[in-house]
């Protein structure tokens, strides 16, 4: 039976291939964007989206790719604040309103360290980051939801072959300089497009299923692993490194963070594992195999 699948924030590369998923099979999707061929935030018309939905994904929010100046961080803050916000009020005031609810949050929240948090791991991030993501789950997760089941997916690196994070990392390593970046021992985590769709779909049916769920792959590899893994699927057979003070210098010159690379991120999917989910791309060389391949 088909659904009526709601995405907040879908016009990206993540919100794009999750719609081409859904139709796929046969769903309805709604995108909630302020581009105009898009339904609006403005209140009434989202009411008339979401009722009688079964599932709202929201993905809004600022990217943090970027500079952390004070304004940047204000906006990357308020843009996942009041974008959760306006659903909520949404969601009240529907009649029937959505049966899941999945909003995105982030690994930022876990604090780096040499073993793999889980969702049940309290070593959190004292950070800017962090605070963003503890402050958005706890918005999100504030007041009672009867109809409603809420997910909060904490999610990794999203690797597709449509744009997000691999299209760079594949340019350069063509260019011979896929080596690793800064001492290369950081952690990665990641997870191939079509897992994360079928996390999401695993979500939908499998009810017990609520609160906190990691989307990461199982096995999350060092920066060093990953770049090597990255230039032996491509036949690349060497990459110049990138020291720790040539990325931050490069970083201030194309205007984003070098913590973004140079931070370690690593977490693993406890509760997916436990519940009998089973990863389709659980290794960075199978990951990478699909989707480089022509």
């Amino acid at each position: 039976m088909s659904m009526k699948i709601v995405i907040a924030g879908g016009t990206g590369f993540i919100g794009t291939c999750l719609k081409k998923r859904f139709e796929a099979q046969g769903d309805l999707v709604f995108i909630v964007s302020r581009q105009p061929q898009y339904a609006s935030w403005n209140l009434d018309e989202l009411i008339g989206v979401l009722e009688n939905s079964d599932v709202l994904i929201n993905l809004a929010g600022r990217n943090i790719n970027c500079r952390y100046t004070e304004k940047n961080k204000q906006q990357i803050l308020d843009s996942r604040l009041n974008t959760t916000k306006r659903l909520q009020e949404v969601v009240d005031k529907c009649k029937n309103s959505p049966r899941l609810w999945v909003n995105a949050s982030a690994s930022a929240i876990y604090a780096s360290c040499d073993n793999p948090a889980t969702e049940f791991s309290e070593n959190f991030a004292n950070d800017f980051l962090g605070q963003v993501v503890k402050r958005w789950e706890n918005l999100f997760f504030a007041g009672e939801m009867t109809r409603t089941r809420r997910i909060a997916l904490r999610t990794a690196v999203v690797l597709g072959r449509d744009g997000g994070a691999l299209t760079p990392l594949f340019t350069l390593t063509r260019a011979g300089l896929g080596g690793k970046t800064g001492s290369g021992e950081q952690m990665f985590s990641w997870i191939h497009i079509e897992d994360y769709f079928r996390v999401i779909q695993y979500c939908i049916e499998n009810e017990q299923l609520h609160g906190v769920i990691n989307c990461t792959s199982p096995e999350p590899v060092t920066n060093k692993e990953f770049m090597k893994s990255l230039r032996n699927t491509i036949g690349i057979p060497f990459g110049l490194p990138a020291p720790e003070f040539l990325v931050r210098l490069g970083a201030r010159l194309i205007g984003t963070e070098p913590d973004l690379i140079l931070n370690s991120s690593n977490f693993v999917p406890e509760v997916l594992l436990k519940s009998g989910f089973e990863f389709k791309y659980p290794r960075i060389d199978m990951a990478f195999r699909d989707l480089l391949k022509k």
